[in-house]
């Protein structure tokens, strides 16, 4: 087979045109999270030299960020793998970016990214410092004498968030207009932080499972699909949201490590605030059943990711605005009609179909598909009753009757729209709504069901 064809239509060809080497042996993998998909090349040029490879790629572009944001990760590499290699952030050495199928190109580094798999609590403590030191290191570039090229212009912090609420707005419209989305916006546009230093290189989505290491030592900070210009807090509450997806160290232990390493000051309400702005870019519901959206890498591990995000940021809202919720209303059911056969085909895919693959993209995608099965039960036994009890709420809410729930969450939206709601009735609403639909995602997320964010202090 030749290996041009483990990829996208004309990957390969493009990947040797941007880095004068041939492909010459393509290994699919599983790509970075839910955002993208990915394969080790073997690459081999002309004067004889030879390299293996990982690029990560989003031919279907349905992963975070946009073209932008790709061009801007492949700047920051190819500086810190070049002219900013002094700055001593360990990176893959840049080899390659093919912007139109948003496929980056990278050395192989060694190391192991399963931080919570440390069982040495020595070895987790100095790990966890070198990590925080290379965000110091990160955040020292002086970016107004050593701008990144590629990367745009140079701005404060405050014109970066400004512009992302903007585009969060813009997003939000049309039939998936979302009332989560558009609360926490006025919340965050309305406590815009005063103050803030100048801007700095910003990783973006800096924490546990995006970087390499050996040892107590980190070999190389891996996606940088967010990074930009800003406010070093914003690393600090990334760091935060991936604790809800991997172990780390507890938080005010990073934050001294970080400070002793000679990074910023800690400032626990900027933190906060990136951490909710961040939440609420993470938090867009995912619209997979529109015809025009893009097929996601991983439609399961896409839905798991959305549902946490969102649940978490209702609470997240209601926290910062102050709001005391009250518990949910979640009723029981029988077992659906056709639960047997949604429990037939989850043990075919455990124990005949993942154990006999060998092509570990397929079994990444197959564990996925087993997700969507367990979701899928869970919405036959329990969503009638929960549609149920949503609507009550909202009659309650609005002091109108609906005939169904789809008419009754209807005129919810439209009441938050044109703001004939009061803000804290439509938070604990939201909540109560995100809630819900993570109990149905309960099953599919596993250990990540209870999740929720690690303290800062």
């Amino acid at each position: 087979m030749n290996p041009h064809d483990l990829l996208p239509t004309g990957l390969a060809g493009a990947v040797e045109a941007a880095s004068g080497a041939r492909v010459v042996a393509v290994r699919p993998r599983g790509g970075g999270g839910a955002s993208r998909e990915g394969a080790e090349l073997d690459l081999q040029w002309p004067d004889g030299r030879a390299a293996s490879a990982y690029m990560n790629y989003d031919v279907h572009k349905a992963g975070a960020g946009d073209d932008a944001a790709f061009l801007r990760e492949a700047a920051v590499l190819r500086a810190l793998s070049g002219p900013l290699a002094h700055a001593g952030v360990r990176v893959a050495p840049y080899y390659a970016s093919v912007p139109d199928q948003r496929a980056l190109v990278c050395g192989m580094v060694s190391g192991n990214d399963r931080f919570g798999g440390i069982i040495d609590t020595g070895q987790r403590d100095a790990l966890a410092a070198d990590f925080m030191a290379q965000l110091a290191a990160l955040h020292r570039i002086d970016v107004a004498a050593s701008p990144v090229e590629g990367m745009g212009p140079v701005e404060p912090a405050e014109t970066f968030i400004r512009r992302r609420i903007a585009e969060l707005r813009a997003g939000n419209s049309g039939k998936g207009w979302d009332p989560l989305i558009h609360l926490s916006l006025n919340w965050l546009e309305a406590n815009i932080p005063a103050d803030m230093p100048a801007p700095v290189i910003v990783h973006g989505d800096a924490g546990p499972g995006n970087f390499l290491y050996d040892g107590d030592r980190v070999t190389a900070l891996l996606d940088w699909e967010l990074v930009h210009y800003g406010d070093p807090m914003a690393d600090l509450a990334m760091l935060a949201i991936r604790m809800l997806f991997q172990g780390f160290v507890p938080l005010p232990q990073a934050f001294a490590a970080y400070e002793a390493a000679g990074g910023h000051k800690v400032d626990l309400p900027r933190l906060i605030y990136w951490r909710l702005l961040f939440q609420t870019s993470f938090a867009r519901r995912s619209r997979y059943d529109d015809p025009d959206a893009p097929p996601p890498p991983n439609l399961g591990m896409n839905l798991v990711y959305s549902t946490i995000h969102r649940r978490v940021l209702s609470t997240a809202l209601a926290d910062a605005a102050g709001i005391a919720l009250p518990p949910v209303a979640l009723p029981d059911a029988p077992l659906g009609a056709h639960d047997k056969s949604f429990a037939i085909a989850l043990g075919d895919i455990r124990d005949t179909i993942v154990p006999r693959l060998a092509d570990q993209q397929a079994a990444v995608k197959a564990k996925g598909m087993a997700r969507l099965i367990k979701w899928w039960r869970a919405i036959e036994r329990f969503e009638p009753g929960f549609h149920a009890a949503e609507k009550a709420e909202i009659e309650a809410a609005l002091a109108l009757d609906f005939p169904d729930y789809r008419t009754a969450w209807a005129a919810f939206r439209d009441a938050v729209a044109g703001n004939r709601i009061a803000t804290d009735a439509a938070i604990i609403l939201c909540n109560a709504h995100e809630t819900r639909e993570a109990t149905l995602m309960a099953d599919a997320m596993g250990s990540l069901a209870d999740t929720k964010f690690a303290p800062l202090q």
